[in-house]
């Protein structure tokens, strides 16, 4: 114990001596606290401690397993906080603390260490020794992890998660950069199972556009109608166009018949499409285009959203809304208190509110196929209601002669169409009291609704 009370010694001359006596003795004795002690030490600045920490990384969990498994658990409890940021300020340490790892015990304890490390560091160096050496970590979750952010999937497939909680642990556990890794992963793998697991247990957290492209990789047709549930008609229209284009189909047979239908409908109405002329100037393009082909990445997507560039925030705006990723209340904000770029993005893809009353400096000239603009800013399956509005609006806002009638009816056939796809089978429950018997239900035909 006296040799540790000078573990900081100064007095001079001696002061050296006494510190280095006290470090030996604190190894030597291969305890607990001289661990803790030793560790802390480091903390503190001691005026060897590098040389010092050098030492603890070289400790051997099979000559002194005390020593060893008290310092990797103090420094797991900060989150290997002064580990980490002593690798951070010197290169040479680095094969030292990989050495460290692969000495590491193959137990779970030992392996739940080279996880967490890793989760933290993300190195290329200790996901190879992982590899190479075959290891898995304790908790399923980050095993599924570590393989879904470094492009190995089957570790996860591997694992039985008949109700993707695993997965959805994983991508609770990740961090941004890893879960666009995970997102590159499910797109490659071609896997239906895996692109069902990110899709159900990623919810709102990811690019939706994303588990569209996933499935048309893996050719899982019935899984890509039923994913339609939620999102824009305007992507609707994208995947018919897939459909339309590579011939592929849905195994079942209602589902089948219901893309048939869509695709028929999808080329008569290309028939009824304006040729596309371009009024770009020569060495520009048109923003729109620009947009679209800008903000294919979801990571730039998100990072626009919030740049205090307007210009900037409009691109992704026009994008993200396009995907379905904007959430409603924040393009009803936009629609009254965004910039004139934001609005103009707004206006482009959906029928906005008029916001004159906010003083608005802009006049917006409304083209004559709004009910057309509101027909492709509807979202997937929409309501009986909606329906009925949108079926209101196109027998009263063109005549029979009007160019645009016919094409304004073929699209609300299309989008009733798949509306008819997610809402057969409604039930609806009101408040009529007419039953002569205790818990008696009432059905009818819903004889104005034809789909």
């Amino acid at each position: 114990m006296q040799a540790e009370k000078h573990l900081f010694a100064t007095t001079p001359f001696l002061g050296p001596i006494l510190r280095k006596r006290a470090v030996e003795h604190l190894f030597s004795s291969k305890s607990r606290d001289a661990a803790l002690k030793l560790a802390g030490a480091v903390e503190d600045a001691h005026p060897e401690a590098d040389a010092i920490f050098r030492r603890l990384l070289l400790l051997q969990h099979s000559s002194e397993p005390i020593m060893h498994t008290a310092l990797w658990n103090y420094w797991k409890a900060s989150r290997f906080e002064e580990l980490l940021r002593r690798m951070h300020y010197c290169e040479t340490l680095k094969p030292v603390l990989l050495q460290a790892l692969v000495a590491m015990p193959e137990n779970d304890w030992g392996n739940g260490m080279l996880f967490m490390l890793w989760s933290l560091v993300e190195g290329k160096d200790i996901a190879e020794m992982i590899e190479v050496s075959g290891r898995h970590a304790p908790a399923l979750e980050m095993d599924a992890l570590f393989g879904l952010a470094g492009g190995n999937p089957g570790r996860y497939l591997d694992l039985e998660d008949p109700d993707y909680s695993i997965f959805e642990k994983a991508w609770l556990a990740a961090s941004g950069a890893q879960r666009q890794r995970i997102s590159t992963t499910v797109l490659k793998s071609q896997d239906p199972r895996l692109v069902a697991a990110y899709d159900h247990a990623v919810k709102e957290g990811h690019d939706p556009q994303l588990v569209i492209e996933a499935l048309k990789l893996c050719g899982d047709h019935d899984a890509l109608l039923v994913r339609l549930h939620g999102l824009p008609f305007t992507s609707a229209l994208e995947v018919i166009a897939f459909w339309e284009e590579g011939g592929g189909r849905p195994k079942t047979p209602s589902k089948k018949a219901v893309v048939d239908s869509a695709v028929a409908l999808y080329r008569e109405l290309a028939a009824l499409l304006p040729e596309s002329r371009s009024s770009a100037p020569p060495g520009t393009r048109e923003i729109f285009s620009f947009w679209t082909e800008r903000y294919r990445s979801y990571e730039l997507l998100q990072q626009d959203l919030s740049s205090p560039d307007p210009f900037r925030r409009a691109g992704a705006l026009f994008s993200a809304a396009q995907r379905g990723v904007v959430p409603r209340n924040r393009l009803q904000e936009i629609s009254l208190n965004g910039t004139w770029p934001e609005k103009l993005a707004q206006h482009y893809l959906f029928t906005v509110p008029d916001a004159s009353s906010r003083e608005e400096h802009v006049c917006w000239l409304r083209p004559q196929e709004n009910i057309v603009a509101a027909i492709l800013s509807s979202r997937l399956p929409g309501s009986l209601e909606e329906s009925s509005s949108l079926v209101g609006r196109v027998h009263a806002g063109a005549g029979a002669a009007d160019e645009s009638a016919e094409l304004q009816h073929k699209l609300l056939q299309l989008l009733r169409l798949l509306q008819g796809y997610f809402l057969r089978g409604l039930i609806t429950v009101d408040s009529n009291d007419d039953a002569t018997e205790k818990n008696a239900v009432e059905t009818e035909e819903l004889t104005d609704v034809e789909w």
